[in-house]
């Protein structure tokens, strides 16, 4: 029989990955060399699957299915490159930065600094009466060795009248030992280590116990901080799963926060709405006579009713169960994954049924040959579980009017065939074309592809539904034991 996973379709695997992280690496970089890096990924994607099955499982789809999934791939990308344009020329982004601060070798600087420094972007518009700024920049030097295989990072900023410099940083392993939150603290340590550092002498000023559990608090003027940090912030600030992972720094006129990833609209536009947020809830304290306001920062409202129909839907939800916002792309990405798990399940399922009902053609099998499998070794703890074992299997032709197909197929029960036997088989009516040895084929068969369409609706339910997170829900757990313990 056919290798099921030979080696080339490895290497193109590989090569795909490969490709994805070139496309990752070149973003910022211009639309039209992003757009055709990530061109070229999915279709190494698609031919290396395309040759995976047609090839080493013998699974032969119509040729227009072939043509089809990879154009429509293309043009996915080309609308989400050409939306990604137009969107931020919509915005009316300006390149003249008008305030802020700028990362130079791990510290900011102001703007006025901007000709002397290696950016990739920088990016100023007026966004609901805020003014925002938004700058890629790479970890490390352009074109050095460290470069190459650093990261690209983005730091988003909203102006606000001159203050002291104060900096609000999330905790690494902040909850612990009541539980562990180990991809949050990856995530904050990624952010963190392009996150670039004012540039005056700060100190650590303490606010309450389960603040300074969670938070770490620096500023070069204490009284200021005491003025941010006030309850009713500080309830913002604990409540609100975006400032778990991102550092918030007051640093002359601007209000910012990082990202470990390159720039674009919904990065841009979703940091800047938090940030407009919790400008708006210490204004009253700090800027009495400024008019900063939550007033448009509601999803529908801030990110556009008529851009993002779906996301903004699907992101408003998320923000009730205190779930990350996910981008359009995301989403897309996402319910593509999802929907075809939930098709690969169904077409067997809808195969086996119609066998089940006697829909199904019976044709004869002729054995082109035959192999009894392998039981496996064991492996694992204490030698309980069974690795590397193959079914048995059959390769063989049938005929369907004047065409001869090659299939092969799992064998389930009884004496395994040998070359040149001919044996009856059921055929199902779908596509994929499902070979089904007897009854008990049948019903494994359908039994297996369930597992793919309940992940799949999982994800779906992922996506558009979520549950509250378990972090949320043990944290709203333990100050419900302290108000009862205060109550008593």
């Amino acid at each position: 029989m056919a290798d099921p996973f030979p080696w080339y379709i490895a290497v193109g695997y590989l090569a795909g990955f490969a490709l994805l992280w070139t496309a990752g690496r070149v973003e910022g970089g211009g639309t039209a060399t992003s757009a055709l890096s990530n061109i070229a990924t999915g279709l190494v994607f698609f031919g290396t699957t395309m040759v995976w099955f047609a090839v080493s499982m013998n699974v032969h789809a119509p040729l227009a299915v072939w043509i089809a999934l990879p154009a429509a791939f293309v043009v996915l990308v080309a609308w989400q490159s050409w939306r990604q344009r137009d969107s931020l020329r919509r915005l009316g982004v300006t390149n003249d930065t008008t305030f802020g601060v700028l990362p130079k070798r791990g510290r900011t600087v102001p703007f006025e600094q901007q000709d002397s420094l290696s950016l990739r972007r920088v990016l100023e518009l007026e966004h609901h009466g805020h003014r925002l700024l938004g700058v890629e920049y790479p970890l490390s030097e352009p074109n050095s060795a460290a470069d190459r295989i650093g990261g690209i990072y983005s730091m988003i900023e909203l102006r606000i009248p001159a203050s002291p410099v104060l900096v609000i940083t999330p905790r690494v392993g902040a909850f612990e030992p009541d539980y562990a939150t180990p991809f949050e603290d990856a995530r904050i340590t990624r952010i963190q280590v392009g996150t670039p550092k004012p540039r005056a002498e700060l100190e650590k000023v303490p606010a309450d116990p389960e603040f300074d559990r969670r938070f770490e608090v620096t500023t070069e003027d204490p009284e200021f901080a005491a003025k941010v940090l006030t309850p009713e912030v500080r309830e913002l600030i604990l409540n609100d799963l975006w400032f778990r992972a991102h550092e918030v720094v007051f640093d002359g006129d601007a209000l910012w926060t990082a990202e470990a990833d390159g720039l674009n609209e919904d990065r841009l536009l979703g940091n800047a709405r938090h940030l407009a947020i919790f400008a708006a809830a210490v204004a009253p304290n700090l800027w009495p006579s400024t008019e900063f306001s939550r007033a448009g920062t509601a999803y529908d409202q801030w990110f556009g009713e008529k851009r993002g129909f779906v996301r903004n839907r699907v992101n408003r939800y998320r923000e009730a169960m205190d779930r990350q916002p996910l981008s359009p792309t995301t989403v897309v990405t996402r319910c593509l994954l999802a929907g075809a798990m939930v098709v690969l399940g169904l077409l067997p399922i809808a195969n086996g049924i119609a066998a089940a009902a006697g829909l199904a053609s019976e044709v004869q099998l002729t054995v082109l040959d035959s192999t009894e499998g392998d039981p496996g070794r064991s492996c694992g703890p204490n030698g309980t579980q069974i690795c590397d074992s193959q079914p048995p299997a059959v390769r063989g032709t049938y005929q369907d009017g004047d065409q001869t197909h090659e299939v092969a197929t799992t064998w389930h029960l009884g004496q395994l065939p040998e070359r040149g036997d001919v044996v009856a088989v059921r055929i199902g009516p779908i596509w994929w074309n499902t070979i089904f040895q007897n009854d008990d084929a049948v019903a494994a068969t359908i039994l297996v592809a369930l597992i793919p369409v309940a992940l799949g609706l999982s994800l779906f339910k992922m996506i558009f539904r979520p549950n509250t997170s378990r972090r949320v829900r043990i944290l709203r757990r333990l100050q419900e034991s302290r108000q009862v313990d205060t109550r008593s």
